[in-house]
């Protein structure tokens, strides 16, 4: 297969090639001004690196898409899926939190049935883009590592995250005490704590898988962070953590609907701010996937202003490199074939029209 375009966007440049796929991968991208004989010729139609989505919670709500309405588990993924590879995405990092309650969602009993329909789904054929998994480890969690026991040598396995949600603490500075909402405040062990940070790393570097932190908001969280191993602050809620991560050589990820909207929801890290004071490499879709392909071409439009390919890569080599996968995220000779076609002028939403999964087309 040869695909033609007058912009296909490689690492360093935004021009007219023609991308050559066999088996799945890009063989050759060939500078030329016109399509071959033969060749798909996509005009001016953007021919960019398939999506590469590190943090989503989506999958939640198509498995229970109402308070207490469950759905079909495979069936959820699915539509999970489709949502994804219609907006860009060919790979999905399905971030699942191992326990708590969110929108009456049970998610200690969901995750392991969450990812038993991943896995069910896969084998039926029924994906279009390529699930890993990212583990949410909330420290606070008294079995914490009994959950994460049966998936920690599963293949899916690519990312692991340390998150602290207690009122009071990062992201939830601005909630209330337990004390003030609860007729008992719980006690947190904080050796405990530790223990599960501990025990997180080692897995992390035991499996070769990739460690982030999670909602840190002071120099200390990102010291702490790097010192036990963490190569990736996800979404830090200060300015002063987001720069101390990048002193540091932490990747930076921020969720892409912030972007989009202007603004955290909750009232942290603004990731536009984030974008202009040099401190944003990865964008992720969070709990709306196509604000990962808006949020991308909004940083190559005034005021952000960033080159083309610097801003795709926010969502494609950025995260393919923070989580280690170096098959993909960029249209280069040897790399998958993950490609998305895609219809835009500046100041307009980009419309995704084709998206390829090794070379196939899924959506």
């Amino acid at each position: 297969m040869r695909i033609f375009s007058q912009r296909v966007v490689t690492p360093d440049a935004c021009g007219p090639a023609e991308v050559v796929v066999e088996q799945g991968r890009i063989v050759d991208v060939e500078a030329r001004l016109s399509a071959s004989t033969g060749a798909q010729d996509w005009g001016k139609d953007l021919l960019i690196p398939g999506l590469i989505d590190i943090h989503t919670d989506n999958l939640e709500k198509h498995y229970q898409p109402r308070p207490g309405a469950g759905w079909d588990d495979v069936g959820a993924v699915m539509a999970h899926d489709g949502q994804c590879a219609a907006a860009g995405i060919t790979t999905v990092f399905d971030s699942l939190a191992l326990h708590g309650v969110r929108n009456e969602l049970n998610r200690r009993e969901a995750f392991p049935a969450m990812v038993a329909a991943i896995e069910q789904a896969d084998a039926l054929g029924l994906l279009r883009a390529d699930h890993l998994l990212h583990l949410r480890c909330e420290v606070t969690y008294a079995e914490l590592l009994d959950g994460i026991g049966p998936q920690q040598d599963s293949p899916r396995l690519r990312l692991l995250s340390l998150m602290d949600h207690r009122p009071g603490q990062r992201q939830m500075a601005n909630k209330k005490p337990w004390a003030d909402e609860r007729s008992a405040a719980p006690e947190f062990d904080e050796g405990m704590c530790l223990r599960h940070r501990v025990a997180v790393a080692e897995l992390a570097k035991r499996r070769a898988v990739a460690l982030a932190a999670h909602d840190d908001a002071t120099v200390e969280h990102v010291a702490e962070a790097k010192a036990i191993g963490c190569g990736m602050a996800e979404f830090p809620v200060t300015h002063e953590a987001a720069a101390a991560a990048r002193a540091t050589g932490m990747s930076i990820a921020m969720g892409a609907p912030n972007f989009v909207r202007g603004g955290s929801h909750s009232g942290n890290l603004s990731a536009r701010a984030a974008a202009q004071a040099g401190l944003l490499d990865i964008l992720a879709s969070d709990y709306i996937p196509l604000s990962m392909l808006r949020s991308a071409f909004m940083l190559a439009e005034a005021p952000s202003g960033w080159a083309l390919p610097r801003a795709i890569a926010t969502v494609t080599a950025n995260p393919a490199r923070a989580t280690g996968l170096a098959d993909r995220g960029a249209i280069v000779q040897g790399l998958r074939a993950d490609m998305l076609r895609v219809v835009w002028q500046e100041g307009t939403w980009p419309r995704p029209l084709e998206t390829y999964v090794q070379g196939r087309r899924v959506a």
